[in-house]
């Protein structure tokens, strides 16, 4: 709890925003003119986020939007759920200073506003799993409509049709797939800080500018969420929530496929799959134990179903900390980017190289902790 030393200073936590606001209109051209574009998107969005945080946390307190300890949640106070809100808020804001961004652009903005819209429906009002899953259907048609999709296949109906389908099944994957990391203080944020900095590197050094600006804006957002949300002594004082876990992992999924990321086609499949690789396989593992083990029956259930088995979950249950587990995920996912920087310039085989290389270490992992589990249970019957 607060005292009033500590509830001036967090009030106080505004001014950042208040700063990064004035920021466009003071040291704009100076920065451009300088070559300082990347930090003045950084700053601007760091900033305004940053600033936000405290009236968000408010506003969820007020209203109620909160996560209360007990069941799953290992938190001891109750937690508003709102962090998610001021992360799109502030992507949204940035967004409209790039300059004349290229027509995906509309879709990014129009298809960001349909998901944080129906994050935030379902952080107020719990919302039923097929009415989340039409949302995010909706949202990725209008990405889908202005351009974003999978291009690998001979320009035919038939290579169309299939390239649209794996984009509706690759970004609707991811959204939920993030949704799922976000069980941990710091652990989907971290994770996206880390994939956007990997994506503004790469996009960097292959000259798509427009990628490196939108992943900065998002990088900036989520990073000015993270002190509050990934203390070293403390809990979380505020929380992503729906909004915040679906949004980023949307967004990441549609620049992922927006992405130049190399000289080979393959390059350009290969390199998201390995930075994405903790929620994909997290979103595999789960779902693979889940239906063999016959603990849903029908893709509903799938959707609906809540429980600690997840690749972080495990990962703890092998008596590593909460907060090492984070740090432990963390370096997983900057080991995959440094792979996805060493590809970038390769060719087929190297990228079926590297897939195999990322195969093969989660395969370990993932057998190390099923057969700790088991191992688990079995001295539990005794």
């Amino acid at each position: 709890m607060m005292n009033e030393r500590k509830r001036l200073a967090f009030r106080l936590l505004v001014l950042p925003f208040l700063a990064a606001i004035l920021l466009p209109y003071s040291m704009k051209r100076w920065m451009f003119d300088h070559n300082f574009s990347i930090f003045y998107f950084l700053l601007v969005s760091s900033g305004i986020s940053f600033g936000l945080i405290p009236v968000m946390y408010k506003l969820g307190m007020a209203m109620d939007i909160t996560d209360h300890p007990g069941g799953r949640h290992t938190h001891k106070h109750i937690t508003p759920r709102t962090g998610g809100i001021a992360i799109f808020i502030t992507f949204i804001i940035t967004l409209n200073l790039v300059i004349d961004p290229p027509r995906e652009f509309q879709g990014l903005f129009w298809a960001s506003c349909i998901m944080a819209f129906i994050g935030i429906v379902d952080d107020i009002k719990s919302l039923p799993a097929t009415v989340k899953m039409l949302g995010q259907i909706i949202a990725v048609t209008v990405l889908i409509w202005y351009g974003f999709t999978f291009s690998f296949l001979p320009d035919t109906f038939i290579g169309n049709t299939v390239e649209i389908l794996l984009t509706y099944l690759w970004i609707l994957g991811i959204v939920n797939a993030f949704n799922c990391l976000d069980g941990m203080d710091g652990l989907a944020a971290g994770v996206g800080i880390i994939i956007l900095g990997f994506f503004s590197w790469i996009a960097y050094s292959v000259g798509d500018m427009f990628l490196m600006v939108v992943s900065i804006i998002l990088l900036g957002a989520i990073l000015g969420f993270l002190p509050y949300n990934f203390r070293v002594r403390n809990k979380g004082l505020i929380f992503l929530g729906d909004t915040g876990s679906t949004f980023i992992g949307f967004t990441i999924a549609a620049l992922s496929i927006y992405g130049n990321w190399g000289q080979d086609k393959s390059v350009d499949m290969i390199i998201p799959v390995l930075l994405l690789a903790v929620p994909i396989t997290d979103m595999v593992m789960t779902t693979v134990i889940r239906t063999t083990r016959k603990q849903v029956r029908s893709l509903r259930e799938l959707m609906a179903y809540a429980g600690n088995d997840h690749f972080h979950h495990r990962l703890q249950q092998l008596g590593i900390q909460p907060k090492q587990t984070v740090i432990v995920i963390y370096l997983l996912t900057i080991v995959m980017g440094l792979i996805s920087l060493l590809l970038k310039h390769g060719d087929f085989a190297s990228s079926l190289i590297s897939l195999a290389i990322g195969i093969i270490i989660f395969y370990m992992i993932v057998a190390f902790m099923l057969h700790a589990d088991k191992e688990k249970k079995q001295v539990e019957k005794k």
